[in-house]
């Protein structure tokens, strides 16, 4: 049974940022073997309850992610129907749609054919083996492994290409009118109305009104997103600077106090909040940490020890 769990993931991802990770099915890390939950997924149907679960959690996290925003003036309430005029050139009902259909497959097609090229992920996850100790094999060794254990592989992904685009797609169009909506207040807070008259005018020109048509559908060109193929190396670049940075920052913080470290108020406070005894909490005291330093611990998160 196919977990829809990185389906969601990945949706999720594309809805919000127009990039992300999908599998047609959960992968193991390189040193851990898969679990079979198919049979407890589908008695208990726990596989469906836990990615709504999922997803109703990501929604709760996400609701306010982008703050919300101050109420219009009284000038900008009067500027907002030409604000709208200026939204209806510029983001056309049916926009949001062409943008999410014209970025999403050649992106799509690209994490899918990489994918594609990584099934060892998949043959650890069938066999339960451990993928560090399967041998190094050719694409054509691989092939027949995949030819045996998963004739479908090659059409699953691409089936998953198309309930991904389909779907996300879909659901970019229905808030698409709030998109609008939210447009026009921007429009109708960043410009005077002599200034969306200016604007009006100019998109009633020839020239105008080809520029308002392509000024949203531009950043999906084909000439903008090659362009962005140099943003994820060099956001996987920084990493270790980053992490670096952080653990120096942190270092300058107080550690966490573990429970023997409270005060006799604190502790009592704690039980209550927990719901948990005092006693309870003594016994389940972690073990104190060693000290890690900066460069250890970027070294130990870039390349983490494999699991026993």
């Amino acid at each position: 049974m196919i977990s829809t769990r990185p389906l969601f993931a990945a949706a999720s991802s594309l809805a919000l940022a127009l990039a992300g990770p999908l599998a047609a099915q959960d992968m193991p890390d390189d040193n851990t073997p898969a679990e079979d939950t198919s049979q407890a997924e589908t008695e208990s149907g726990g596989s469906q309850s836990s990615d709504q679960e999922a997803a109703d959690a990501v929604s709760g996290m996400l609701g306010n992610i982008f703050g919300e925003a101050d109420p219009l003036t009284p000038e900008q309430e009067a500027a907002l129907p030409m604000a709208q005029q200026v939204v209806e050139k510029i983001f056309p009902e049916g926009t949001y749609a062409k943008m999410m259909n014209d970025t999403m497959k050649p992106m799509m097609d690209g994490m899918m054919g990489s994918f594609m090229d990584l099934p060892i992920n998949e043959i650890a996850k069938l066999t339960g083996l451990y993928a560090d100790d399967l041998p190094e094999m050719g694409d054509g060794s691989i092939n027949q492994v995949m030819a045996i254990l998963d004739p479908a592989f090659e059409e699953r992904t691409r089936v998953i290409t198309g309930v991904t685009i389909d779907l996300v797609t879909e659901t970019m169009t229905q808030i698409e009118p709030g998109y609008r909506e939210g447009l026009a207040r921007a429009y109708a807070v960043r410009f005077s109305s002599p200034e969306l008259a200016d604007l009006n005018t100019y998109f009633a020109t020839p020239v105008g009104s080809k520029y308002a048509a392509e000024s949203m559908l531009i950043y999906t060109d084909p000439q903008v997103m090659s362009a962005m193929n140099e943003m994820m190396p060099a956001m996987l670049g920084m990493v270790p600077q980053m992490m670096e940075k952080i653990a120096a920052a942190n270092a300058e913080l107080p550690a966490p106090r573990r429970f023997s470290e409270l005060s006799d108020q604190e502790r009592a406070k704690l039980s209550e909040l927990l719901e948990v005894s005092e006693n309870e909490l003594a016994e389940a005291e972690p073990e104190p940490q060693p000290e890690v330093a900066a460069d250890e611990e970027v070294s130990t998160m870039a390349a983490p020890e494999p699991a026993e």
